[in-house]
């Protein structure tokens, strides 16, 4: 799992645990793990809830066949964006990542938003009827990692753009998501951010200091 806090892959400390019967079913009972721990690297306190069998052995009660496991402290995870994504951009990015908990509905209005932002805005892509069609030109570009233009071109796909095309004709409007779509489209922005801020700053960094070589040997620069 990655850490809320520091956004690093970790393995929990677990300080306790307990087991509750949440629900009785003809096909047996269902229980719930409350589990508290510490991050590894950073120290910050985590509570996580796996869902899954519930049954009474050895006068303990245990969480069998677990098939879900949610960070619910803190009620969101801290994504960390790069000083050399614009304020604006990383504003509205950690705007809809902070009401992902609680709204996922509301956190992929604000992502598709920005995302039309950065395509028309970064991208130079204009005059389109929709996101659909915008996100269909930008993947035409032959500049774009093919990774990227996929996860992007997948936006359509998981939010069932064909059943709800509010979301790409109306972006910002708050309308129903499918399962994973919220995060997905976070997810995106951050491989998008990578390559239109990140990537560049860091090759412009390479190519000035290999220029203050060259100039120290008395050589032109390159351009």
């Amino acid at each position: 799992m990655k850490c809320p806090y520091c956004n690093t892959g970790i393995k929990l400390i677990i300080e306790g645990e307990n087991t509750y019967r949440s629900q009785q079913q003809n096909g047996g009972e269902n229980g719930i793990k409350i589990i508290q721990g510490f991050c590894s690297e950073c120290n910050q306190f985590i509570v996580l809830l796996e869902q899954g069998k519930y049954r009474w052995e050895d006068d303990a009660a245990e969480l069998a066949d677990a098939h879900s496991t949610e960070i619910i402290y803190p009620k969101f995870i801290l994504r960390v964006i790069a000083n050399d994504v614009p304020q604006e951009y990383r504003n509205d990015f950690n705007e809809s990542n902070s009401v992902l908990s609680a709204s996922p509905k509301a956190s992929a209005a604000l992502s598709r938003r920005l995302l039309q932002r950065l395509l028309r805005e970064k991208y130079k892509i204009v005059g389109k009827k929709d996101l659909s069609q915008e996100i269909e030109e930008f993947v035409k570009k032959p500049d774009i990692p093919i990774e990227i233009k996929n996860a992007v071109d997948a936006i359509r796909n998981i939010g069932n753009f064909a059943a709800h095309p509010n979301k790409h004709q109306i972006t910002g409007e708050i309308v129903d998501v499918e399962a994973g779509e919220a995060e997905w489209l976070l997810d995106v922005l951050e491989e998008l951010f990578d390559v239109t801020f990140v990537q560049p700053a860091l090759a412009k960094i390479r190519k000035d200091k290999l220029n203050n070589k060259l100039a120290a040997f008395g050589k032109p620069s390159m351009k």
